[in-house]
């Protein structure tokens, strides 16, 4: 009798052990899941934060009255004149990538000839009144981020 109870008694002891691994094995697993998700929702805000910034201060940059809203290949732009009206620097988004253009004022310059700066699902710039130009971006899945900036 003793040999029996004391075989149960392992076999409960190990069915014990057993489901306290499966357990904490679930629970990493399901750890780690919310983890990926919270890191590319993170991923994604930081980049529309970070392209908002990177416009802001190109515009704060330029001097007076040389920032307007213009096109390129049929999608606004952000147009910086420089001041002695030689050269424009055109920043909008291509392709899914925030770009930058640097030509000659007067030149028609083509959207694919830009400089990459960052991945930008959307990028749109709206005149809200005189002297106030809107961003706004969306670098990924939900997340946005909208900028008011004074020309």
């Amino acid at each position: 009798m003793r040999n029996r109870s004391s075989g149960i008694n392992t076999v409960l002891t190990i069915l014990l052990f057993c489901i306290f691994a499966l357990t904490a094995l679930w629970t990493v697993s399901a750890s780690v899941g919310i983890y990926r998700q919270d890191q590319a929702a993170a991923g994604a805000n930081n980049s529309s934060r970070i392209i908002t910034s990177y416009i802001r201060e190109k515009v704060r940059q330029a001097d007076p009255g040389t920032v307007s809203i213009g096109s390129i290949g049929g999608s606004r732009a952000i147009v910086i004149a420089q001041p002695d009206g030689v050269y424009c620097t055109y920043i909008y988004q291509y392709g899914g990538r925030l770009m930058e253009q640097y030509v000659q004022s007067g030149a028609a310059p083509a959207p694919e000839g830009g400089t990459e700066i960052a991945e930008a699902g959307s990028l749109r710039f709206e005149t809200v009144r005189d002297g106030i130009i809107k961003v706004t971006c969306s670098a990924g899945e939900g997340s946005s981020d909208t900028v008011y900036i004074s020309v």
